[in-house]
């Protein structure tokens, strides 16, 4: 005999418990994705970059980055901290040059107090730099930060030794470490605004060029000592705007005009004839910094390269030793801080 079958029946009831578990995992993700987005964690990073350096005047300037991780990491900055140490058997003295954004003393920056350096110090071998930033709005008008590079502050150094034949870091104290930097945002509520920490994402280090190559021709002298504690002194300039086209078409690194940095002169050609008048190629570098010169023909090919340039270049080729056609070139000068300079110019004899 026969057992009865149920076969429609466990169809039916499949059917129904597959469906009922197909509702339940549809509700788990959106819970998953609106807990998600509610839990998710703005975040931001940091860098230190070597702006400028001046052999002759004894100063180095060190800018400090940051930027928003991510676009869904965009927000408004609030109060921050900003803390890395330097090695003070080279640079002394540090003191704030320029206040770019989220400052009282920068444009737009109404809702900020004043920037300062107070709780930096010098010790035997090692300087701690305290760049403290303060919120002091309403919570309706704060400023943006995004995934663009913002400079927060220029701060500058005197350099106290040229001799050193190393690189020297610039290294970040961050949340892991104490003194930690960090900073946090304006999310504005119904009676005004909360200050909420940003979660740190990477901080990079910066890079002081070997001074013994960077300053070839520079003596080394020790300013005042500050008394173990600095911070606090403020003074201002201009910033520079880097702009201009690329005449070789694969060219790296911060570029900026001839005319953005009055300490070097350019000349916009030359008549090397053996006239005694214009017969070198003459840079005038007032910072004394070290500088490469490379030299290209409207084609691309490079006639000229010289690592140290000396003022010396008199429009021959550096492989054939022939002189070089009159014409339109391009030179590439870069200083040792990292700054780039292109442009064309003329050799007519």
């Amino acid at each position: 005999m026969r057992s009865p079958c149920f076969c429609g029946v466990n169809v039916l009831f499949l059917r129904k418990t597959t469906g009922i578990m197909k509702k339940i995992t549809l509700l788990f993700l959106l819970f998953v994705g609106l807990w998600s987005q509610g839990n998710a964690q703005t975040m931001f990073n940091a860098r230190l970059r070597v702006s400028k350096i001046d052999c002759n005047a004894k100063i180095a300037q060190v800018d400090v980055d940051v930027r928003a991780v991510s676009m869904n990491d965009n927000f408004n900055m609030g109060d921050a901290n900003f803390r890395f140490s330097y090695d003070n058997r080279i640079l002394k003295n540090p003191v704030l040059k320029k206040q770019y954004r989220f400052s009282s003393e920068a444009e737009n920056g109404q809702e900020y107090g004043p920037q300062n350096l107070n709780g930096s110090t010098e010790g035997q071998n090692k300087g701690l730099v305290s760049l403290n930033l303060f919120y002091t709005g309403t919570g309706k008008s704060p400023q943006r930060l995004t995934t663009d590079w913002a400079t927060i502050a220029t701060i500058q150094f005197d350099i106290v030794n040229t001799t050193t034949a190393s690189t020297s870091q610039l290294t970040w104290y961050t949340p892991q470490t104490f003194p930690k930097s960090g900073l946090s945002q304006v999310l504005t509520t119904t009676s005004g605004y909360d200050l909420k920490e940003v979660s740190a994402g990477q901080f990079s280090n910066g890079s002081l060029a070997a001074l013994s190559e960077a300053c070839p021709n520079v003596t080394t002298t020790t300013p005042p000592s500050n008394n173990n504690t600095v911070g606090g002194g403020t003074t201002t300039t201009t910033p520079t705007n880097p702009s201009t086209t690329d005449p070789t078409a694969n060219v790296p690194d911060r570029v900026v005009t001839p005319t953005d940095e009055p300490d070097l002169v350019i000349p916009e050609g030359f008549s090397p004839n053996s006239d005694g008048i214009n017969d070198k190629f003459v840079i005038t570098n007032k910072r004394g910094i070290k500088l490469s010169l490379e030299v290209y023909n409207r084609y691309g090919g490079v006639v000229y390269s010289n690592a140290d340039y000396r003022n010396d270049w008199q429009g021959k080729s550096t492989d054939t030793g022939k002189e070089v056609p009159d014409g339109t070139y391009f030179y590439i000068i870069k200083l040792a801080d990292g700054q780039l300079y292109r442009k064309a110019f003329t050799i007519v004899r």
